[in-house]
């Protein structure tokens, strides 16, 4: 406050009283305090006090102009001036009307002082109450019970901390305790990367990184694709996706930095922990769809009964002897139904490498079709033995058994052979020839019809894998001849089917180095017995093969001894028992069984790798062995009739 302010309000308050009162010529609106925001927000935390109502006290100005309450008025602004400047408040920024208030038995003047810098201390908020004796007691803290309604004019009933006297000026009010420091926010648990790269990691994982892991090994597989063509023609190509999954997967294992962690790692950790039935829909479709609608079907009509006999009547002997033989030499304390599981899975073969080799060499065609063809129907065969007996170690109820085997067998054919036909249908629809708008039409009809045949047959609890075959027989058979342009359908089948193996095998890689390696559940020992199931799985089939030879030999075109050695050998595994074993891993691990998930997907990919790796390099070696590139007496005469032409 101003020395003249403070003057001229002094001299206001103590003018007689026969000078007349000024008369406003309006009514003005109460003003705003003028209090800096900090001074403000102090302000609003203290109680609010006691007044009487407007009504019950006289006018501010007829109080002023009376003679009596002039000195009272003049001692209290007095009073007032010397406890802010004794407290350090601003006087600048008091407001004449907060500091002069009083009637015949109170004077209150509160003095509220502005928000002090940083390296002052803040001032303390001065509150002149009622004049107390010293002697007298001190009122009592605790709050006391009130009954009057709530208003803004009304005294706070919250308690008050006592006024302790200070040496050097009246009383004044402690400083109000600090509010406890809020606790920061705890930040949400980041997802851990998996197992497979570091279990201490708490870096968060973006899922767009998995976009990353198939175009790396599509591109990695081009460049393999290209190099082995050149200058190792003899090494199939899946073997060698399948070890440069375990190198890149090794290599990205290096990187010892917790956060971040690079693309790389990430992609990998989100493939490797697919679920198996994820791969089963992505993947199968494409690559069986793709095989049944290029093979040749004048060739597998004559060869229908020898693939039917391998694919039933084998896969279900394959899948006993494997099963019961490795119960009995295997340590581990599983019921038999988890080894016939096993079985069921080991007795389904991927004829890709081998189909590959065979066509390469040009061998015999009717040798090409039989092992496509019992590899397109032991997969279906295969998969409906690994749900019944995998559903019995889960204790699930499959129901009667003949209604169960109608339903895989006859069932899921039926719904593939009703989308084949109407794909057929469809397809002769669009056979404008040179029309781009129909081709495009057929491409992706023949795409929808593998994978909707899979889906509605899986969803009417049958065999997805027989329904798409069906399904792709059915095109195979009537639907070629409406197509459009067969080299662009063929190419886009054939990236397909590229795209899929590439993918798996590079999967499997990365799968059998971090089970091999990486799992805590995997000794020294399972390595060996691991290689004992390799030699068990050749055994079984060796003896299905023998078995069936005097049968396989007098169906359809019949069966050599070496047709019969090489579908022996070149019996690889791959795809479709690695997808099921991650299906069954991810399900023990659901069902607490995670050991036991992890040592059997081990298993089935110890065995996956060493038929790739062992059977698949040494494939041409045994072709040229048992001489089933020779030309036959046919084809040599047609070669003699040429030449002598020629010349």
């Amino acid at each position: 406050l101003h020395p003249a302010v403070a003057r001229a309000k002094v001299s206001e308050l103590i003018e007689p009283p026969d000078r007349p009162a000024r008369v406003p010529s309006r009514a003005r609106p109460p003003r705003p305090k003028k209090c800096s925001g900090a001074a403000e927000e102090i302000r609003d935390k203290e109680p609010a006090l006691p007044i009487r109502a407007p009504s019950a006290q006289p006018r501010r100005a007829d109080r002023a102009r009376d003679p009596a309450m002039a000195p009272r008025a003049l001692f209290a602004l007095a009073l007032a001036l010397g406890a802010a400047r004794l407290a350090g408040a601003d006087l600048a920024e008091v407001d004449p009307d907060d500091v002069l208030r009083g009637n015949d038995n109170e004077t209150y003047v509160r003095l509220v002082s502005p928000s002090p810098a940083p390296t002052v201390s803040k001032a303390p908020t001065v509150s002149l109450v009622p004049t107390r004796s010293p002697t007298s007691p001190a009122p009592s803290t605790s709050p006391a019970p009130s009954t009057a309604p709530t208003d803004s004019f009304a005294p706070s009933t919250s308690p008050e901390p006592t006024p302790t006297p200070s040496e050097n000026g009246p009383p004044s009010r402690p400083r109000a305790p600090s509010p406890k420091p809020t606790e920061p926010t705890p930040e949400p648990t980041k997802r851990p990367i998996n197992e497979g790269l570091d279990d201490d990691s708490d870096c968060e994982l973006h899922a767009y990184n998995a976009l990353l892991f198939p175009f790396v090994f599509l591109l990695l597989g081009a460049c393999t694709m290209q190099l082995t063509s050149k200058f190792a023609p003899n090494v199939p190509y899946t073997v060698l996706m399948l070890i440069e999954g375990c190198l890149v997967d090794w290599w990205a294992s290096l990187d010892d930095n917790d956060c971040p962690f690079n693309p790389m790692q990430q992609t990998l950790a989100i493939w490797a922990h697919m679920n198996g039935d994820l791969i089963l829909y992505a993947f199968l479709p494409a690559l069986l769809f793709g095989d049944a609608m290029a093979i040749n079907m004048h060739v597998f009509k004559g060869a229908f009964w020898q693939c039917m006999w391998l694919a039933t009547v084998g896969v279900l002997a394959s899948a006993y002897v494997t099963g019961y033989v490795a119960y009995l030499s295997m340590p581990y304390d599983h019921p038999p139904s988890l080894y016939l599981t096993m079985g069921a899975v080991l007795a389904s073969t991927d004829p890709v490498a081998i189909v590959a080799l065979l066509n390469s060499v040009g061998a015999s065609t009717v040798l090409t079709v039989q092992i496509t063809g019992e590899s397109l129907f032991n997969d279906g065969v295969s998969m409906v033995l690994f749900k019944l007996f995998f559903d019995t170690y889960r204790g699930k109820h499959t129901g009667s058994l003949p209604k169960f085997l109608v339903q895989q067998f006859l069932v899921g054919p039926l719904i593939g052979i009703l989308c084949g036909g109407v794909t057929v249908f469809w397809l002769s629809l669009a056979t404008r020839r040179f029309s781009h708008e129909h081709a495009t039409i057929q491409l992706v009809v023949t795409i929808c019809c593998a994978y909707i045949s899979y889906i509605l047959a899986e969803l009417a609890d049958s065999s997805g894998v027989l329904g798409t075959v069906s399904a792709g027989l059915v095109v195979a058979w009537r639907g070629w001849p409406l197509v459009v342009e067969p080299e662009a359908l063929e190419s886009v089948w054939e990236f397909l089917e590229h795209a899929g193996n590439t993918l798996i095998f590079a999967l499997v890689g990365v799968i059998t180095r971090r089970v091999a390696f990486g799992s805590r559940y995997i000794r020294r020992r399972d390595f060996f017995y691991a290689f004992i199931l390799y030699l068990i799985v050749e055994l079984a089939r060796l003896a299905m093969i023998v078995a069936s030879f005097p049968i396989l030999s007098n169906i359809g075109y019949g069966c050599s001894k070496a047709d019969a050695a090489f579908m022996w050998y070149g019996g690889l595994r791959g795809a479709v028992g690695l997808a099921l074993a991650m299906n069954v891993m991810n399900k023990l691990k659901r069902d607490d069984q995670e050991k036991i998930g992890m040592i059997f997907l081990f298993m089935v990919a110890a065995v996956s790798f060493l038929t790739m790796t062992v059977n698949g390099t040494t494939s041409r070696w045994v072709v040229n062995r048992l001489g089933l590139v020779k030309a036959s007496e046919a084809r040599l005469r047609l070669r003699a009739r040429v030449k002598e032409s020629i010349e």
